[in-house]
């Protein structure tokens, strides 16, 4: 027999990997300039990057039959981009290939026939999304709620909560200094790779509301942000947003491999956070049924668009119109207000309450159930009037767009009053879902009209896919 000839072994990943940073190295000299696209982008490949390292990955490595390709043998390869539109070819700048995509292409290069028979393509569940609609739902929630309880309270919060004080402590040497946890893991409903929400709070800030970000909170930020950057092996990808309404720096916590969303105006999300926890404590299926809609929300792909928090205030609203869940006006009216806490003018103390007290019955939380509301969910928004309603949490009731601000408390009316231009909730919207405590505000503001019409096609589709007949518990 003859000798066996050697295969060479090229994975395509090492080659996407490698043509990345040699593009990601060449642009990073000259493009210096953040917006929420690239730093959604850059998450993107870092948490691509971490759960491909977690799975149970086989290591090829050299046999007499195989040899595998080293990078230096393939320096020269460089990627050779064609526009898809109007099938022009670009050539190996990715400058040129943007520049055509964002102005050329969409004015002149396509052809006018292009333009005419432009169509938007149909939406259709992935089979992610059929497997999660039609997915054991009892399996479901052992597995998720087991993470969920225990991301609740782990001891990497401290330790990010101990590097953060003592970053900063020497930046602020004389002002109080505290550290406030929030978001989806603190409510229960967090995931491995779901990122910690924190207001920092520098000088004793926590009761004052900044409609917009005053100039001082904006240096505190960018004070933060340099000190940051220079501690690379302890954050890193560490990011600022500071042309948002609240702004932030978006950091990953190389000692706890843990992404941060760090705040310093506005500590709004930290009363809101305890208001979701208190709901899904009296009524747990509100609870089951956000753990669900957050992975819904991300096989179908609009998580791109719809936080998490705005499903979970979709939820409790839902709830709130099946008279399972108290509204917001309910648990404020019966508050000391003498004692309550207030930030800037929004009312963020509520009374906490049983069901039994207040009346109302606890759903039950088997897999039947769940899946039952979860259609009722669907179908609820399916034929809810976005065009003249709003989802209201605060008053739980249906509300005519018309006579929201009418329905409004005082301290929303003498808010708005002062400046209305800028003040007024904004209801010029494809879809309003009010937050609860900062009234003024939309939580779905940002979401377009196509968008809009995806997520009511997605809900569509899924009520065809949910069973409906009983299961065994």
């Amino acid at each position: 027999m003859g000798e066996v000839k050697v295969q060479n072994y090229l994975n395509p990943i090492t080659l996407e990997a490698d043509l990345f940073v040699k593009t990601f190295e060449k642009l990073s000299v000259n493009f210096k300039y953040i917006d929420k696209n690239v730093i959604h982008a850059l998450n993107k490949v870092v948490t691509s990057i971490e759960k491909f390292l977690e799975q149970n990955n086989q290591e090829i490595v050299d046999t007499k039959q195989s040899r595998l390709v080293e990078r230096a043998e393939m320096a020269g390869i460089e990627q050779i981009y064609r526009c898809s539109k109007c099938k022009t070819d670009l050539g190996k700048s990715i400058e040129r290939a943007a520049e055509h995509v964002a102005t050329k292409c969409k004015n002149k290069g396509a052809p006018k026939s292009l333009k005419k028979k432009k169509k938007e393509r149909p939406i259709a569940l992935s089979k992610k999304t059929k497997s999660l609609l039609t997915a054991d739902l009892n399996k479901f929630f052992t597995d998720h709620l087991l993470i969920a309880d225990k991301l609740k309270s782990i001891p990497e919060y401290d330790v990010i909560e101990t590097q953060l004080l003592s970053l900063v402590k020497p930046l602020f040497p004389n002002e109080p200094l505290r550290v406030y946890r929030f978001g989806s893991r603190l409510t229960g409903i967090g995931e491995r790779d779901s990122d910690v929400d924190i207001f920092l709070d520098i000088g004793d800030t926590f009761k004052i509301f900044e409609n917009r970000a005053s100039q001082g909170t904006i240096e505190k930020l960018k004070k933060v942000f340099k000190a940051m950057k220079n501690v690379p092996k302890i954050w890193k990808i560490v990011v600022k947003v500071d042309k948002a309404r609240v702004p932030i720096i978006k950091a990953y916590n190389d000692s706890t491999g843990i992404e941060c969303d760090i705040g310093f105006s506005n500590s709004l999300g930290v009363l809101n956070t305890k208001l979701i926890e208190h709901i899904f404590e009296i009524q747990p299926i509100a609870r089951h049924m956000c753990l669900f809609l957050k992975w819904w929300l991300r096989r179908t792909g609009l998580n791109e668009d719809y936080s998490t928090y705005s499903i979970v205030l979709m939820v409790i609203y839902f709830l709130q119109m099946r008279e399972v869940v108290p509204s917001v006006e309910f648990l404020q009216k019966r508050i000391d207000f003498n004692k309550a806490i207030s930030i800037g003018p929004w009312l963020g103390t509520f009374v906490s309450c049983t069901l039994n007290e207040i009346k109302m019955e606890e759903v039950p939380t088997t897999a039947t159930n769940v899946q039952m509301h979860l259609k009722l969910f669907f179908e609820f928004y399916l034929q809810f009037d976005f065009k003249t309603n709003v989802v209201c949490p605060y008053l739980g009731k249906l509300v005519k767009i018309v006579e929201l601000e009418k329905q409004m408390p005082t301290w929303y009316t003498y808010y708005v009053e002062c400046s209305p231009a800028d003040r007024m909730i904004e209801l010029k919207k494809a879809m309003i879902v009010q937050d609860p405590i900062q009234l003024n505000h939309n939580v779905t503001k940002g979401v377009e009209k196509s968008r809009f019409r995806d997520l009511i096609e997605y809900m569509r589709l899924s009520t065809q896919i949910i069973p409906t007949t009983k299961k065994k518990e």
